[in-house]
């Protein structure tokens, strides 16, 4: 497994775990992260933060913070 950081554009992924609590994971969990959800890596900010990712139907921007957190295996 590894980290949904380390993840670069066009990757595909399922999220395995999150080690994120409180308001970070509701957040999270309120934008469809949850274990065994598949996600794509769509694009870098400039600076490489945040960077966009869809889950689902939804294109949603994760920090790289948030993202470091969050296990997945890669597809």
């Amino acid at each position: 497994m590894t980290s949904l950081a380390d993840l670069k554009p066009g990757d595909n992924c399922i999220i395995r775990k999150m080690n994120v609590a409180g308001a970070a994971l509701q957040r999270l969990i309120a934008l469809g992260f949850l274990p065994g959800q598949k996600i794509t890596v769509l694009r870098n900010a400039p600076l490489l933060d945040p960077f966009d990712i869809q889950i689902r139907q939804t294109m949603v921007a994760v920090r790289k913070a948030e993202a470091r957190l969050i296990e997945v295996e890669l597809l």
